[in-house]
């Protein structure tokens, strides 16, 4: 990867990708399942309109990827809050986890500034990694494991193996 280039989820994670993005419904107290997939807010989609300069495809895609991450940290939220059960949390959790991975690469720099100012830090992503272990879990599935950088740890193996 480049320098400023990130595979999402920090070198394919779904869950600490998860842990950035949510659309400004869910951000503003909405539930995670009235956000819209790829909403990019009243800023970018009118933007052009007032003059200011269009976003390019990797600002949006990193927006995206910032706000699944906000919107999986609402369903974590909610869920250990006791507002969703253990599976209807799980389905939420998993779909967000899927977009990210979905959005694929991202400008990590940008991205953590998004997230920073969504109030999302990289010791949040951890906890929200922590969160959606804990989740899998009470739900019977198999925990996925992550290594130091956010990475499957047989996902690293497997890296290892096939780049280097």
């Amino acid at each position: 990867f480049g320098s400023s280039q990130v595979a999402l989820c920090f070198a394919c994670c779904p869950l600490t990708r998860l842990l950035l993005l949510a659309p400004p419904s869910v951000a503003m107290g909405g539930s995670a399942s009235q956000a819209e997939d790829g909403d990019q807010g009243e800023e970018s989609r009118f933007g052009h309109i007032f003059g200011s300069k269009p976003k390019s495809a990797s600002e949006i895609r990193d927006e995206r990827y910032c706000n699944y991450l906000c919107s999986l940290n609402k369903v974590l939220q909610d869920w250990k809050r006791d507002v969703l059960k253990n599976q209807e949390a799980l389905m939420h959790a998993d779909y967000y986890m899927e977009k990210i991975q979905e959005v694929g690469r991202v400008d990590a720099e940008r991205a953590r500034d998004i997230l920073a100012k969504k109030g999302i830090d990289d010791e949040k992503r951890l906890e929200l990694q922590k969160c959606y272990q804990e989740l899998k879990k009470a739900c019977g599935q198999r925990v996925p494991q992550f290594d130091d950088q956010g990475m499957h740890k047989t996902d690293a193996h497997w890296m290892k193996q096939a780049c280097c």
